[in-house]
């Protein structure tokens, strides 16, 4: 007499099965994918908005410190300076600006922010990529350096770059700063990041 047990068999997924649930998982992935890289592109933007702000604020202090804009010889507003080691080293504190002829000799940190991450070929991304001395270069989330107009006249006005479009050449502000944004082409204005 044969008894039947009442626990019946698992035999497991068939290869049908097993393939469906994995169609299933790769749509689904799909689908996510533009949502997740529209995010990431807006975070970026985000970032650099934030950036720039931060750099014109740290200007303003700079300024509110020293009655002047940290700008070295004989610079003129219409010129776009960049978030490189000269206008960097001084926002930063850098040994050099504390020296004798320096433009920050009280070694005030004006600005400070994350370690830039490497990107190759000598640039770099989302930060400050600093040097031994305290002084540094400030990178964009796009491997280029931010843009910066200042009011080198006092007349309370800025002289708008030339790739911004408008009415107006000048615009009431004391600071400008920018990124020319993914493209890395301020021409290309739909992705710039500006502070006014």
């Amino acid at each position: 007499m044969r008894k039947s047990s009442s626990i019946s068999r698992w035999k497991g997924f068939t290869l049908l099965e097993l393939l469906v649930v994995i169609a299933i998982i790769g749509i689904l992935a799909g689908l996510m994918f533009p949502a997740t890289t529209g995010a990431l592109r807006k975070a970026e933007r985000t970032h650099a908005e934030n950036t720039a702000y931060n750099v014109k604020n740290a200007i303003s202090a700079y300024f509110t410190e020293y009655r002047k804009y940290p700008v070295k010889g004989d610079a003129n507003e219409t010129e776009e300076i960049r978030t490189d080691s000269e206008l960097m080293d001084i926002l930063l504190g850098a040994d050099s600006e504390a020296q004798s002829g320096g433009l920050n000799p009280r070694r005030i940190a004006f600005y400070t922010d994350k370690a830039a991450k490497p990107m190759g070929d000598g640039k770099y991304r989302k930060g400050i990529r600093l040097e031994s001395d305290g002084g540094g270069e400030l990178w964009d989330p796009y491997g280029d350096y931010y843009y910066v107009r200042m009011d080198l006249d006092y007349n309370n006005r800025v002289e708008k770059p030339t790739w911004d479009k408008g009415d107006s050449q000048f615009l009431p502000e004391s600071i400008l700063v920018w990124s020319a944004g993914k493209d890395n082409d301020e021409n290309e204005t739909q992705d710039n990041v500006k502070t006014w």
